[in-house]
């Protein structure tokens, strides 16, 4: 018995050591590197154990280690673009994969309107744009990812608010009254014309431009402006892969694109020379320094002097980003989980965007013949905004203009709210009292959901129904105390309260049948579809005012109220359809229908039809082009199609009733009237458009370039129509105007690898024409702004919205000088002498002598991106700018303005003064404020300008052996908005105030910061 004792604790020992030497004899560690055909090294390319789910994917610099469980095993390596290659490894082996390019997939898939196309086949025009270029960027925003990466495609940063949209333009602007943003679609579901600010761009996993008919055709009404086909993140085959990052910077403004204002002491001077000229011209004699005003007699003894724009600002504001994801798979289930926290503090006081998103994507097979997915996407984003800042009356532009003799504070400690309102001076508020007293807060919360199931049946058929949702709810409120002051109105002021609240929630379904089928040398794919959406909108909102104090900053103290609700909404539906065929791998073919019925239409009209087709011609493939070893491929193409814009009011096609109240019998009676002449023929406009394309690639795909010349001509535009007076109403919404937008568009990619070396190289270049056809309206044009703050025209022949105005062409220098010019009544010398248009020898103080006096839209725009590797180290710098337009800089009509209102720029100390001073001829005099501030070509600029716009520099580290617990470690440092090269004088080229069809003025907006961020990213 103790023998069998002893002999089972003998057996469980060497039982133990056995599974040891097993198990170490099973797991083998194996390293590796993976290159291309060059050498080049292949980054991210995916490393499966055969059989197993378990995998990891390639460094930048091409290796990765993995441990094998079993001697031998098998690897199944692929990337996108590369022909999949199993490797077998035993122990010990260290492997370095080559592999092979396939031509037969080159480029791999592109994502479509509806699917996706190998890029070889595609024949329409498609920007895909390089998410591995912009990954250190710091974005609050995804649409900041979109800056200088597609031709065609203008992004531009208008304005600086935390989180804020940039404005995208694709192929210009084809609208004068329904808008011209491109559409997004995430994940398959049409959002509208605005991503918002919720949208966490971490978890984006492709992004996709359509930009011609073709491509734009399938989304049918709201398809004329471009689409952005935005793809999120799925989990990867593989083990679970753990990405944890986070990033810190901070933000601030470049003395050299901050403007120029006088200080105290020079303005002070500025004043007593406005005053002492006046007497000098007007009564014809030197003044006595005892009749100058007290305050500014003796400007050297001036004892405050206030930058307020510098008050404003909060420099070194916190840029923070936190981001962590979880992805893995097998064959049959993927998933990808997300959480992301960003939050930007504003360059100016108690400004700040914060944004908390969490993801969760899931897809997997139930067979062979069924697949199911579901993506959701919950944010929650808060927004502490300026009161305003756009415009001379607002925070930015009233720091400028501001009397900088007054303190920021009073003796006492507390803010001097009422800055000027003396000397002839305007009063405005304490711009910075403004920033921190007064209460302005948004917040938006989001859900966004997207569902689908797809089955395959009878070997080359699959159908798939998605269902798409979306919650959004949207609070503001903005209180203003009683003790902030208003534009010449000092406190106490009464305060007053504005509360909104906007939910909105949009459905859309679609059911998609699709035919895929090869048979001999042809290859076609059939797509029929139907969708559906609807959205509804519920406002409420309420005002108070009569405040007993400022200490309860809610509607139940005010004693007056006021409150209001409604709900308005859209609906559209569609069927739609879409062949592509290809014959013997070298002529393609597209085509396209959808009839789409909207709701915002009239009773005849409210479906449209929108056809598309394309060819292509991949010359590259033909038997004479077989001796031609470097060309790896070479496409013409060439598409047609109609697309539309339904960018109108969603009630444009109807009359209302509205309220209107009267006395009857001394009796106040309720009462409605018609609000407007209803037009049941009200349709969307009509885009037609021409794309013809080239594709090259050479040196086994080390280059690639496409070049493209498109015409697209919208007609049937949605413009009101003024109407006579004796009709009752003021106009209507009718189809009138045709505008054009042709073009060229070129893009080059070059990217190679001298040993440890590699270099890429992008750039893009857009060439784009707008002009106006037709209008048709009472005197076949449009003149939008007004008479001093500048105006913009639409007319036939000219650019939409040109900036229209007087023509300066000097300064009157004396008497003399306005005697033998055309009459301009009321000028005196140092006014702007101006062109008589109509030759009538009289320049009348309207509009009849203006003339078209600038171009608000670039001659061409460019962006290039260079960058490289070397070992573990990597860079890239991006540049993009716009060359050969203007800007109406409004806001110098006030910084500029010389009877002594408000404070200048320093230029102004070179302005007229008399005959013998006449400065330096651009600036006008003191002594009148006539002919200086009217719409006139003294305040248009050269807005050419060239950003150095983002430089990053990284270092990626990968351990050679797992003792370490994660598998990569990246650091990166980042500059963005580093460098701007302009002749303009405003701090931000981009600038566009009022958009539409008022492009190109710059009346100050939320400040441009210079952004600096350190980051880190872990892979576990």
């Amino acid at each position: 018995m103790k023998k069998y004792q002893l002999l089972l604790p003998t057996l469980c020992v060497s039982l133990f050591f056995m599974i040891c030497s097993v198990a170490m004899a099973q797991s083998n560690q194996i390293s590796g590197v993976i290159k291309d055909e060059s050498g080049a090294a292949v980054e991210g390319a995916d490393i499966l154990i055969k059989g197993s789910t378990k995998g990891v994917r390639s460094s930048h610099d091409g290796r990765f280690t993995i441990t094998i469980p079993s001697n031998p095993s098998v690897l199944l390596i692929s990337h996108v673009g590369f022909v999949t290659q199993e490797f077998p490894v035993t122990t010990g082996n260290i492997a370095e994969v080559i592999l092979k390019r396939n031509i037969n997939a080159l480029n791999d898939v592109v994502v479509i309107g509806y699917g996706s196309q190998r890029r070889r086949e595609v024949t329409g025009s498609v920007a895909s744009i390089d998410l591995a270029a912009t990954k250190d960027i710091p974005a609050a925003n995804p649409t900041r990812l979109l800056v200088g990466q597609a031709p065609g495609v203008t992004a531009r940063q208008s304005t600086g608010v935390p989180g804020g949209e940039f404005e995208i333009n694709v192929r210009g602007l084809g609208s004068l009254g329904a808008g011209s943003a491109p559409l997004y679609v995430v994940d398959g579901f049409p959002l509208g014309t605005s991503l918002g600010q919720n949208f966490n761009g971490n978890d984006i996993e492709n992004i996709s431009i359509l930009k011609d008919a073709v491509s734009t055709a399938i989304y049918g009404a709201r398809g004329s402006n471009g689409v952005v086909l935005i793809t999120t993140k799925n989990g990867k085959p593989g083990a679970p892969v753990l990405n944890v990052s986070s990033s810190y910077g901070i933000q601030n403004i470049p003395s050299g694109r901050k403007v120029k204002m006088l200080n105290g002491q020079e303005f002070a001077q500025f004043k007593k020379d406005i005053f002492m000229d006046k007497i000098r011209y007007f009564q014809n004699r030197e003044p006595d320094i005892s009749e100058v005003p007290l305050d500014y007699r003796y400007p050297e003894q001036t004892k405050t002097s206030t930058n307020w724009f510098d008050a404003t600002l909060h420099d070194n504001a916190p840029f923070q980003n936190y981001y962590v994801s979880l992805s893995q798979g097998n064959n049959n289930l993927h998933s990808f989980l997300s959480a992301g926290f960003t939050r930007q503090e504003g360059i100016l006081l108690n400004t700040k965007f914060d944004n908390f998103s969490v993801r969760g994507n899931i897809d997997g097979k139930v067979n062979d013949n069924i697949s199911m997915g579901l993506k959701v996407n919950g944010s929650f984003a808060t927004n502490n905004l300026a009161q305003a800042t756009e415009g001379r009356d607002q925070i930015v532009g009233a720091s400028l203009i501001a009397d900088p003799r007054d303190p920021i504070y009073n003796p006492d400690g507390s803010y001097h709210a009422y800055v000027g309102g003396h000397d002839g001076v305007f009063g405005f508020a304490n711009p910075v009292m403004s920033l921190t007293d007064i209460q302005s807060r948004s917040n938006i919360g989001q859900l966004l959901t997207n569902a689908f199931i797809e089955i395959s049946f009878l070997k080359n058929f699959k159908f798939k129904s998605s269902l798409n949702g979306l919650l959004n709810y949207n609070s503001y409120k903005q209180f203003v105390p009683s003790t902030i002051p208003g534009e010449n109105a000092p406190p106490p002021r009464d305060a007053r309260e504005t509360d909104q609240q906007v939910n909105t929630r949009n459905y859309s379904a679609d059911q998609l049948l699709t035919y895929n089928n090869t048979f001999g040398s042809h290859r076609i794919n059939v797509l029929v579809g139907y969708t559906a959406q609807d959205e509804k909108t519920t406002t409420l909102n309420a005002s108070g005012a009569q405040f007993p104090n400022d200490l309860t900053p809610f509607l139940n103290s005010a004693a007056l109220k006021t409150a209001g609700s409604g709900e308005y909404g859209w609906s559209l539906d569609a069927f739609f359809g879409r062949v592509n065929y290809v014959f013997a791998e070298k002529y393609l073919f597209s085509g396209s229908f959808r009839r789409e019925g909207s709701s915002r239409f009239g009773e005849n009209v409210k479906y449209g039809n929108f056809p598309a087709v394309s060819a292509g011609w991949r010359i590259s493939s033909e038997k004479f082009m077989s001796d031609i070893s470097w060309l790896s491929d070479l496409k013409l193409r060439a598409s047609w199609g109609i697309t539309g814009n339904n960018g109108i009011p969603n009630y444009g096609a109807l009359s209302f009733m509205t309220d209107n109240n009267y006395i009857l019998d001394n009796n106040l009676v309720r009462g409605q009237v018609v609000n407007g002449i209803p037009n049941p023929t009200l349709k969307w406009e009509r885009s037609k458009q021409l794309d013809l394309g080239i594709d090259l690639s050479a040196f086994q795909d080390k280059l690639t370039f496409t070049a493209e010349y498109y015409d697209k001509i919208t007609s049937d535009m949605l413009l009101s129509i003024p109407l006579p007076a004796i009709s009752g109403f003021t106009d209507y919404l009718a189809n009138i105007g045709k505008v054009q937008n042709k073009g060229f568009e070129f893009a080059a990619r070059y990217k190679t690898r001298v040993r440890t070396v590699g270099l890429w190289v992008s750039g893009n270049l857009s060439i784009n024409r707008n002009k106006v056809l037709a209008i048709n309206g009472p005197n076949d044009q449009l003149l939008a702004g007004d008479f001093y703050g500048g105006y913009n025209i639409s007319r036939p022949g000219s650019p939409i919205g040109a900036i229209f105005g007087f023509k300066m062409i000097g300064i009157f220098k004396d008497q003399a000088d306005i005697d033998k010019s055309p009459f301009q009544d009321g000028a005196i010398p140092g006014v702007y002498k101006y062109f008589d248009a109509n030759h009538n020898d009289t320049i009348s103080y309207d509009t009849k002598d203006m003339v078209q006096i600038g171009n608000p839209w670039p001659k061409f725009t460019y962006g290039l991106s260079i960058g490289g590797d070397f070992r573990h180290f990597d860079w890239s710098i991006l540049i993009n700018g716009a060359q050969g337009y203007d800007i109406y800089r409004v806001i110098e009509a006030s910084t500029m303005n010389m009877d002594g209102v408000f404070n200048v720029l320093e230029e102004s100390k070179l302005r007229y003064r008399n005959p013998q001073n006449p400065g330096n001829g651009r600036l006008a005099t003191t002594n009148t404020w006539k002919w200086e501030r009217e719409s006139n070509s003294r305040y248009v600029y050269s807005g050419s300008h060239m950003w150095i716009k983002n430089i990053s520099i990284g270092y990626t580290y990968q351990p050679p052996t797992p003792k370490l617990m994660f598998k990569s470690l990246r650091l990166y440092a980042s500059g963005d908005n580093m460098f701007l090269f302009t002749k303009y004088p405003g701090s931000n080229p981009d600038v566009n105030n009022r958009g539409g069809i008022n492009p190109g003025l710059d009346d100050e907006a939320y400040p441009l910061a210079r952004t600096f961020t350190l980051g880190v990213n872990f892979t576990f």
